[in-house]
């Protein structure tokens, strides 16, 4: 979910055009266009965190029974990999 869910902004183009022309579950699907998704509450922490938005990070992260270390690890891992795919 984290870089394809700023596609729309990357491409300039509707979520919903790009979900059509990639293989996508039916939860991340949802989840991306705004719908309704058993994955909303991670994008929600996801969007948190990306945003700086620690409070509302830290709740979520809660409500999900996970530490803030490990959120803090697996958006570090993710960043990691980002840069290692966008350098290839």
């Amino acid at each position: 979910m984290g870089l394809l869910s700023l596609m729309d902004a990357i491409l300039e183009t509707p979520m919903a055009q790009i979900v059509e022309n990639v293989p996508l579950d039916r939860e991340t699907t949802a989840v991306l266009l705004g719908e309704a998704s058993r994955l909303s509450p991670v994008y929600q922490l996801m969007l948190a965190q990306e945003s700086g938005e620690w409070q509302n990070a830290s709740k979520l992260a809660r409500e999900l029974h996970l530490s803030e270390s490990e959120v803090a690890e697996s958006y570090w891992q993710a960043a990691q990999w980002a840069r290692q795919v966008s350098a290839s």
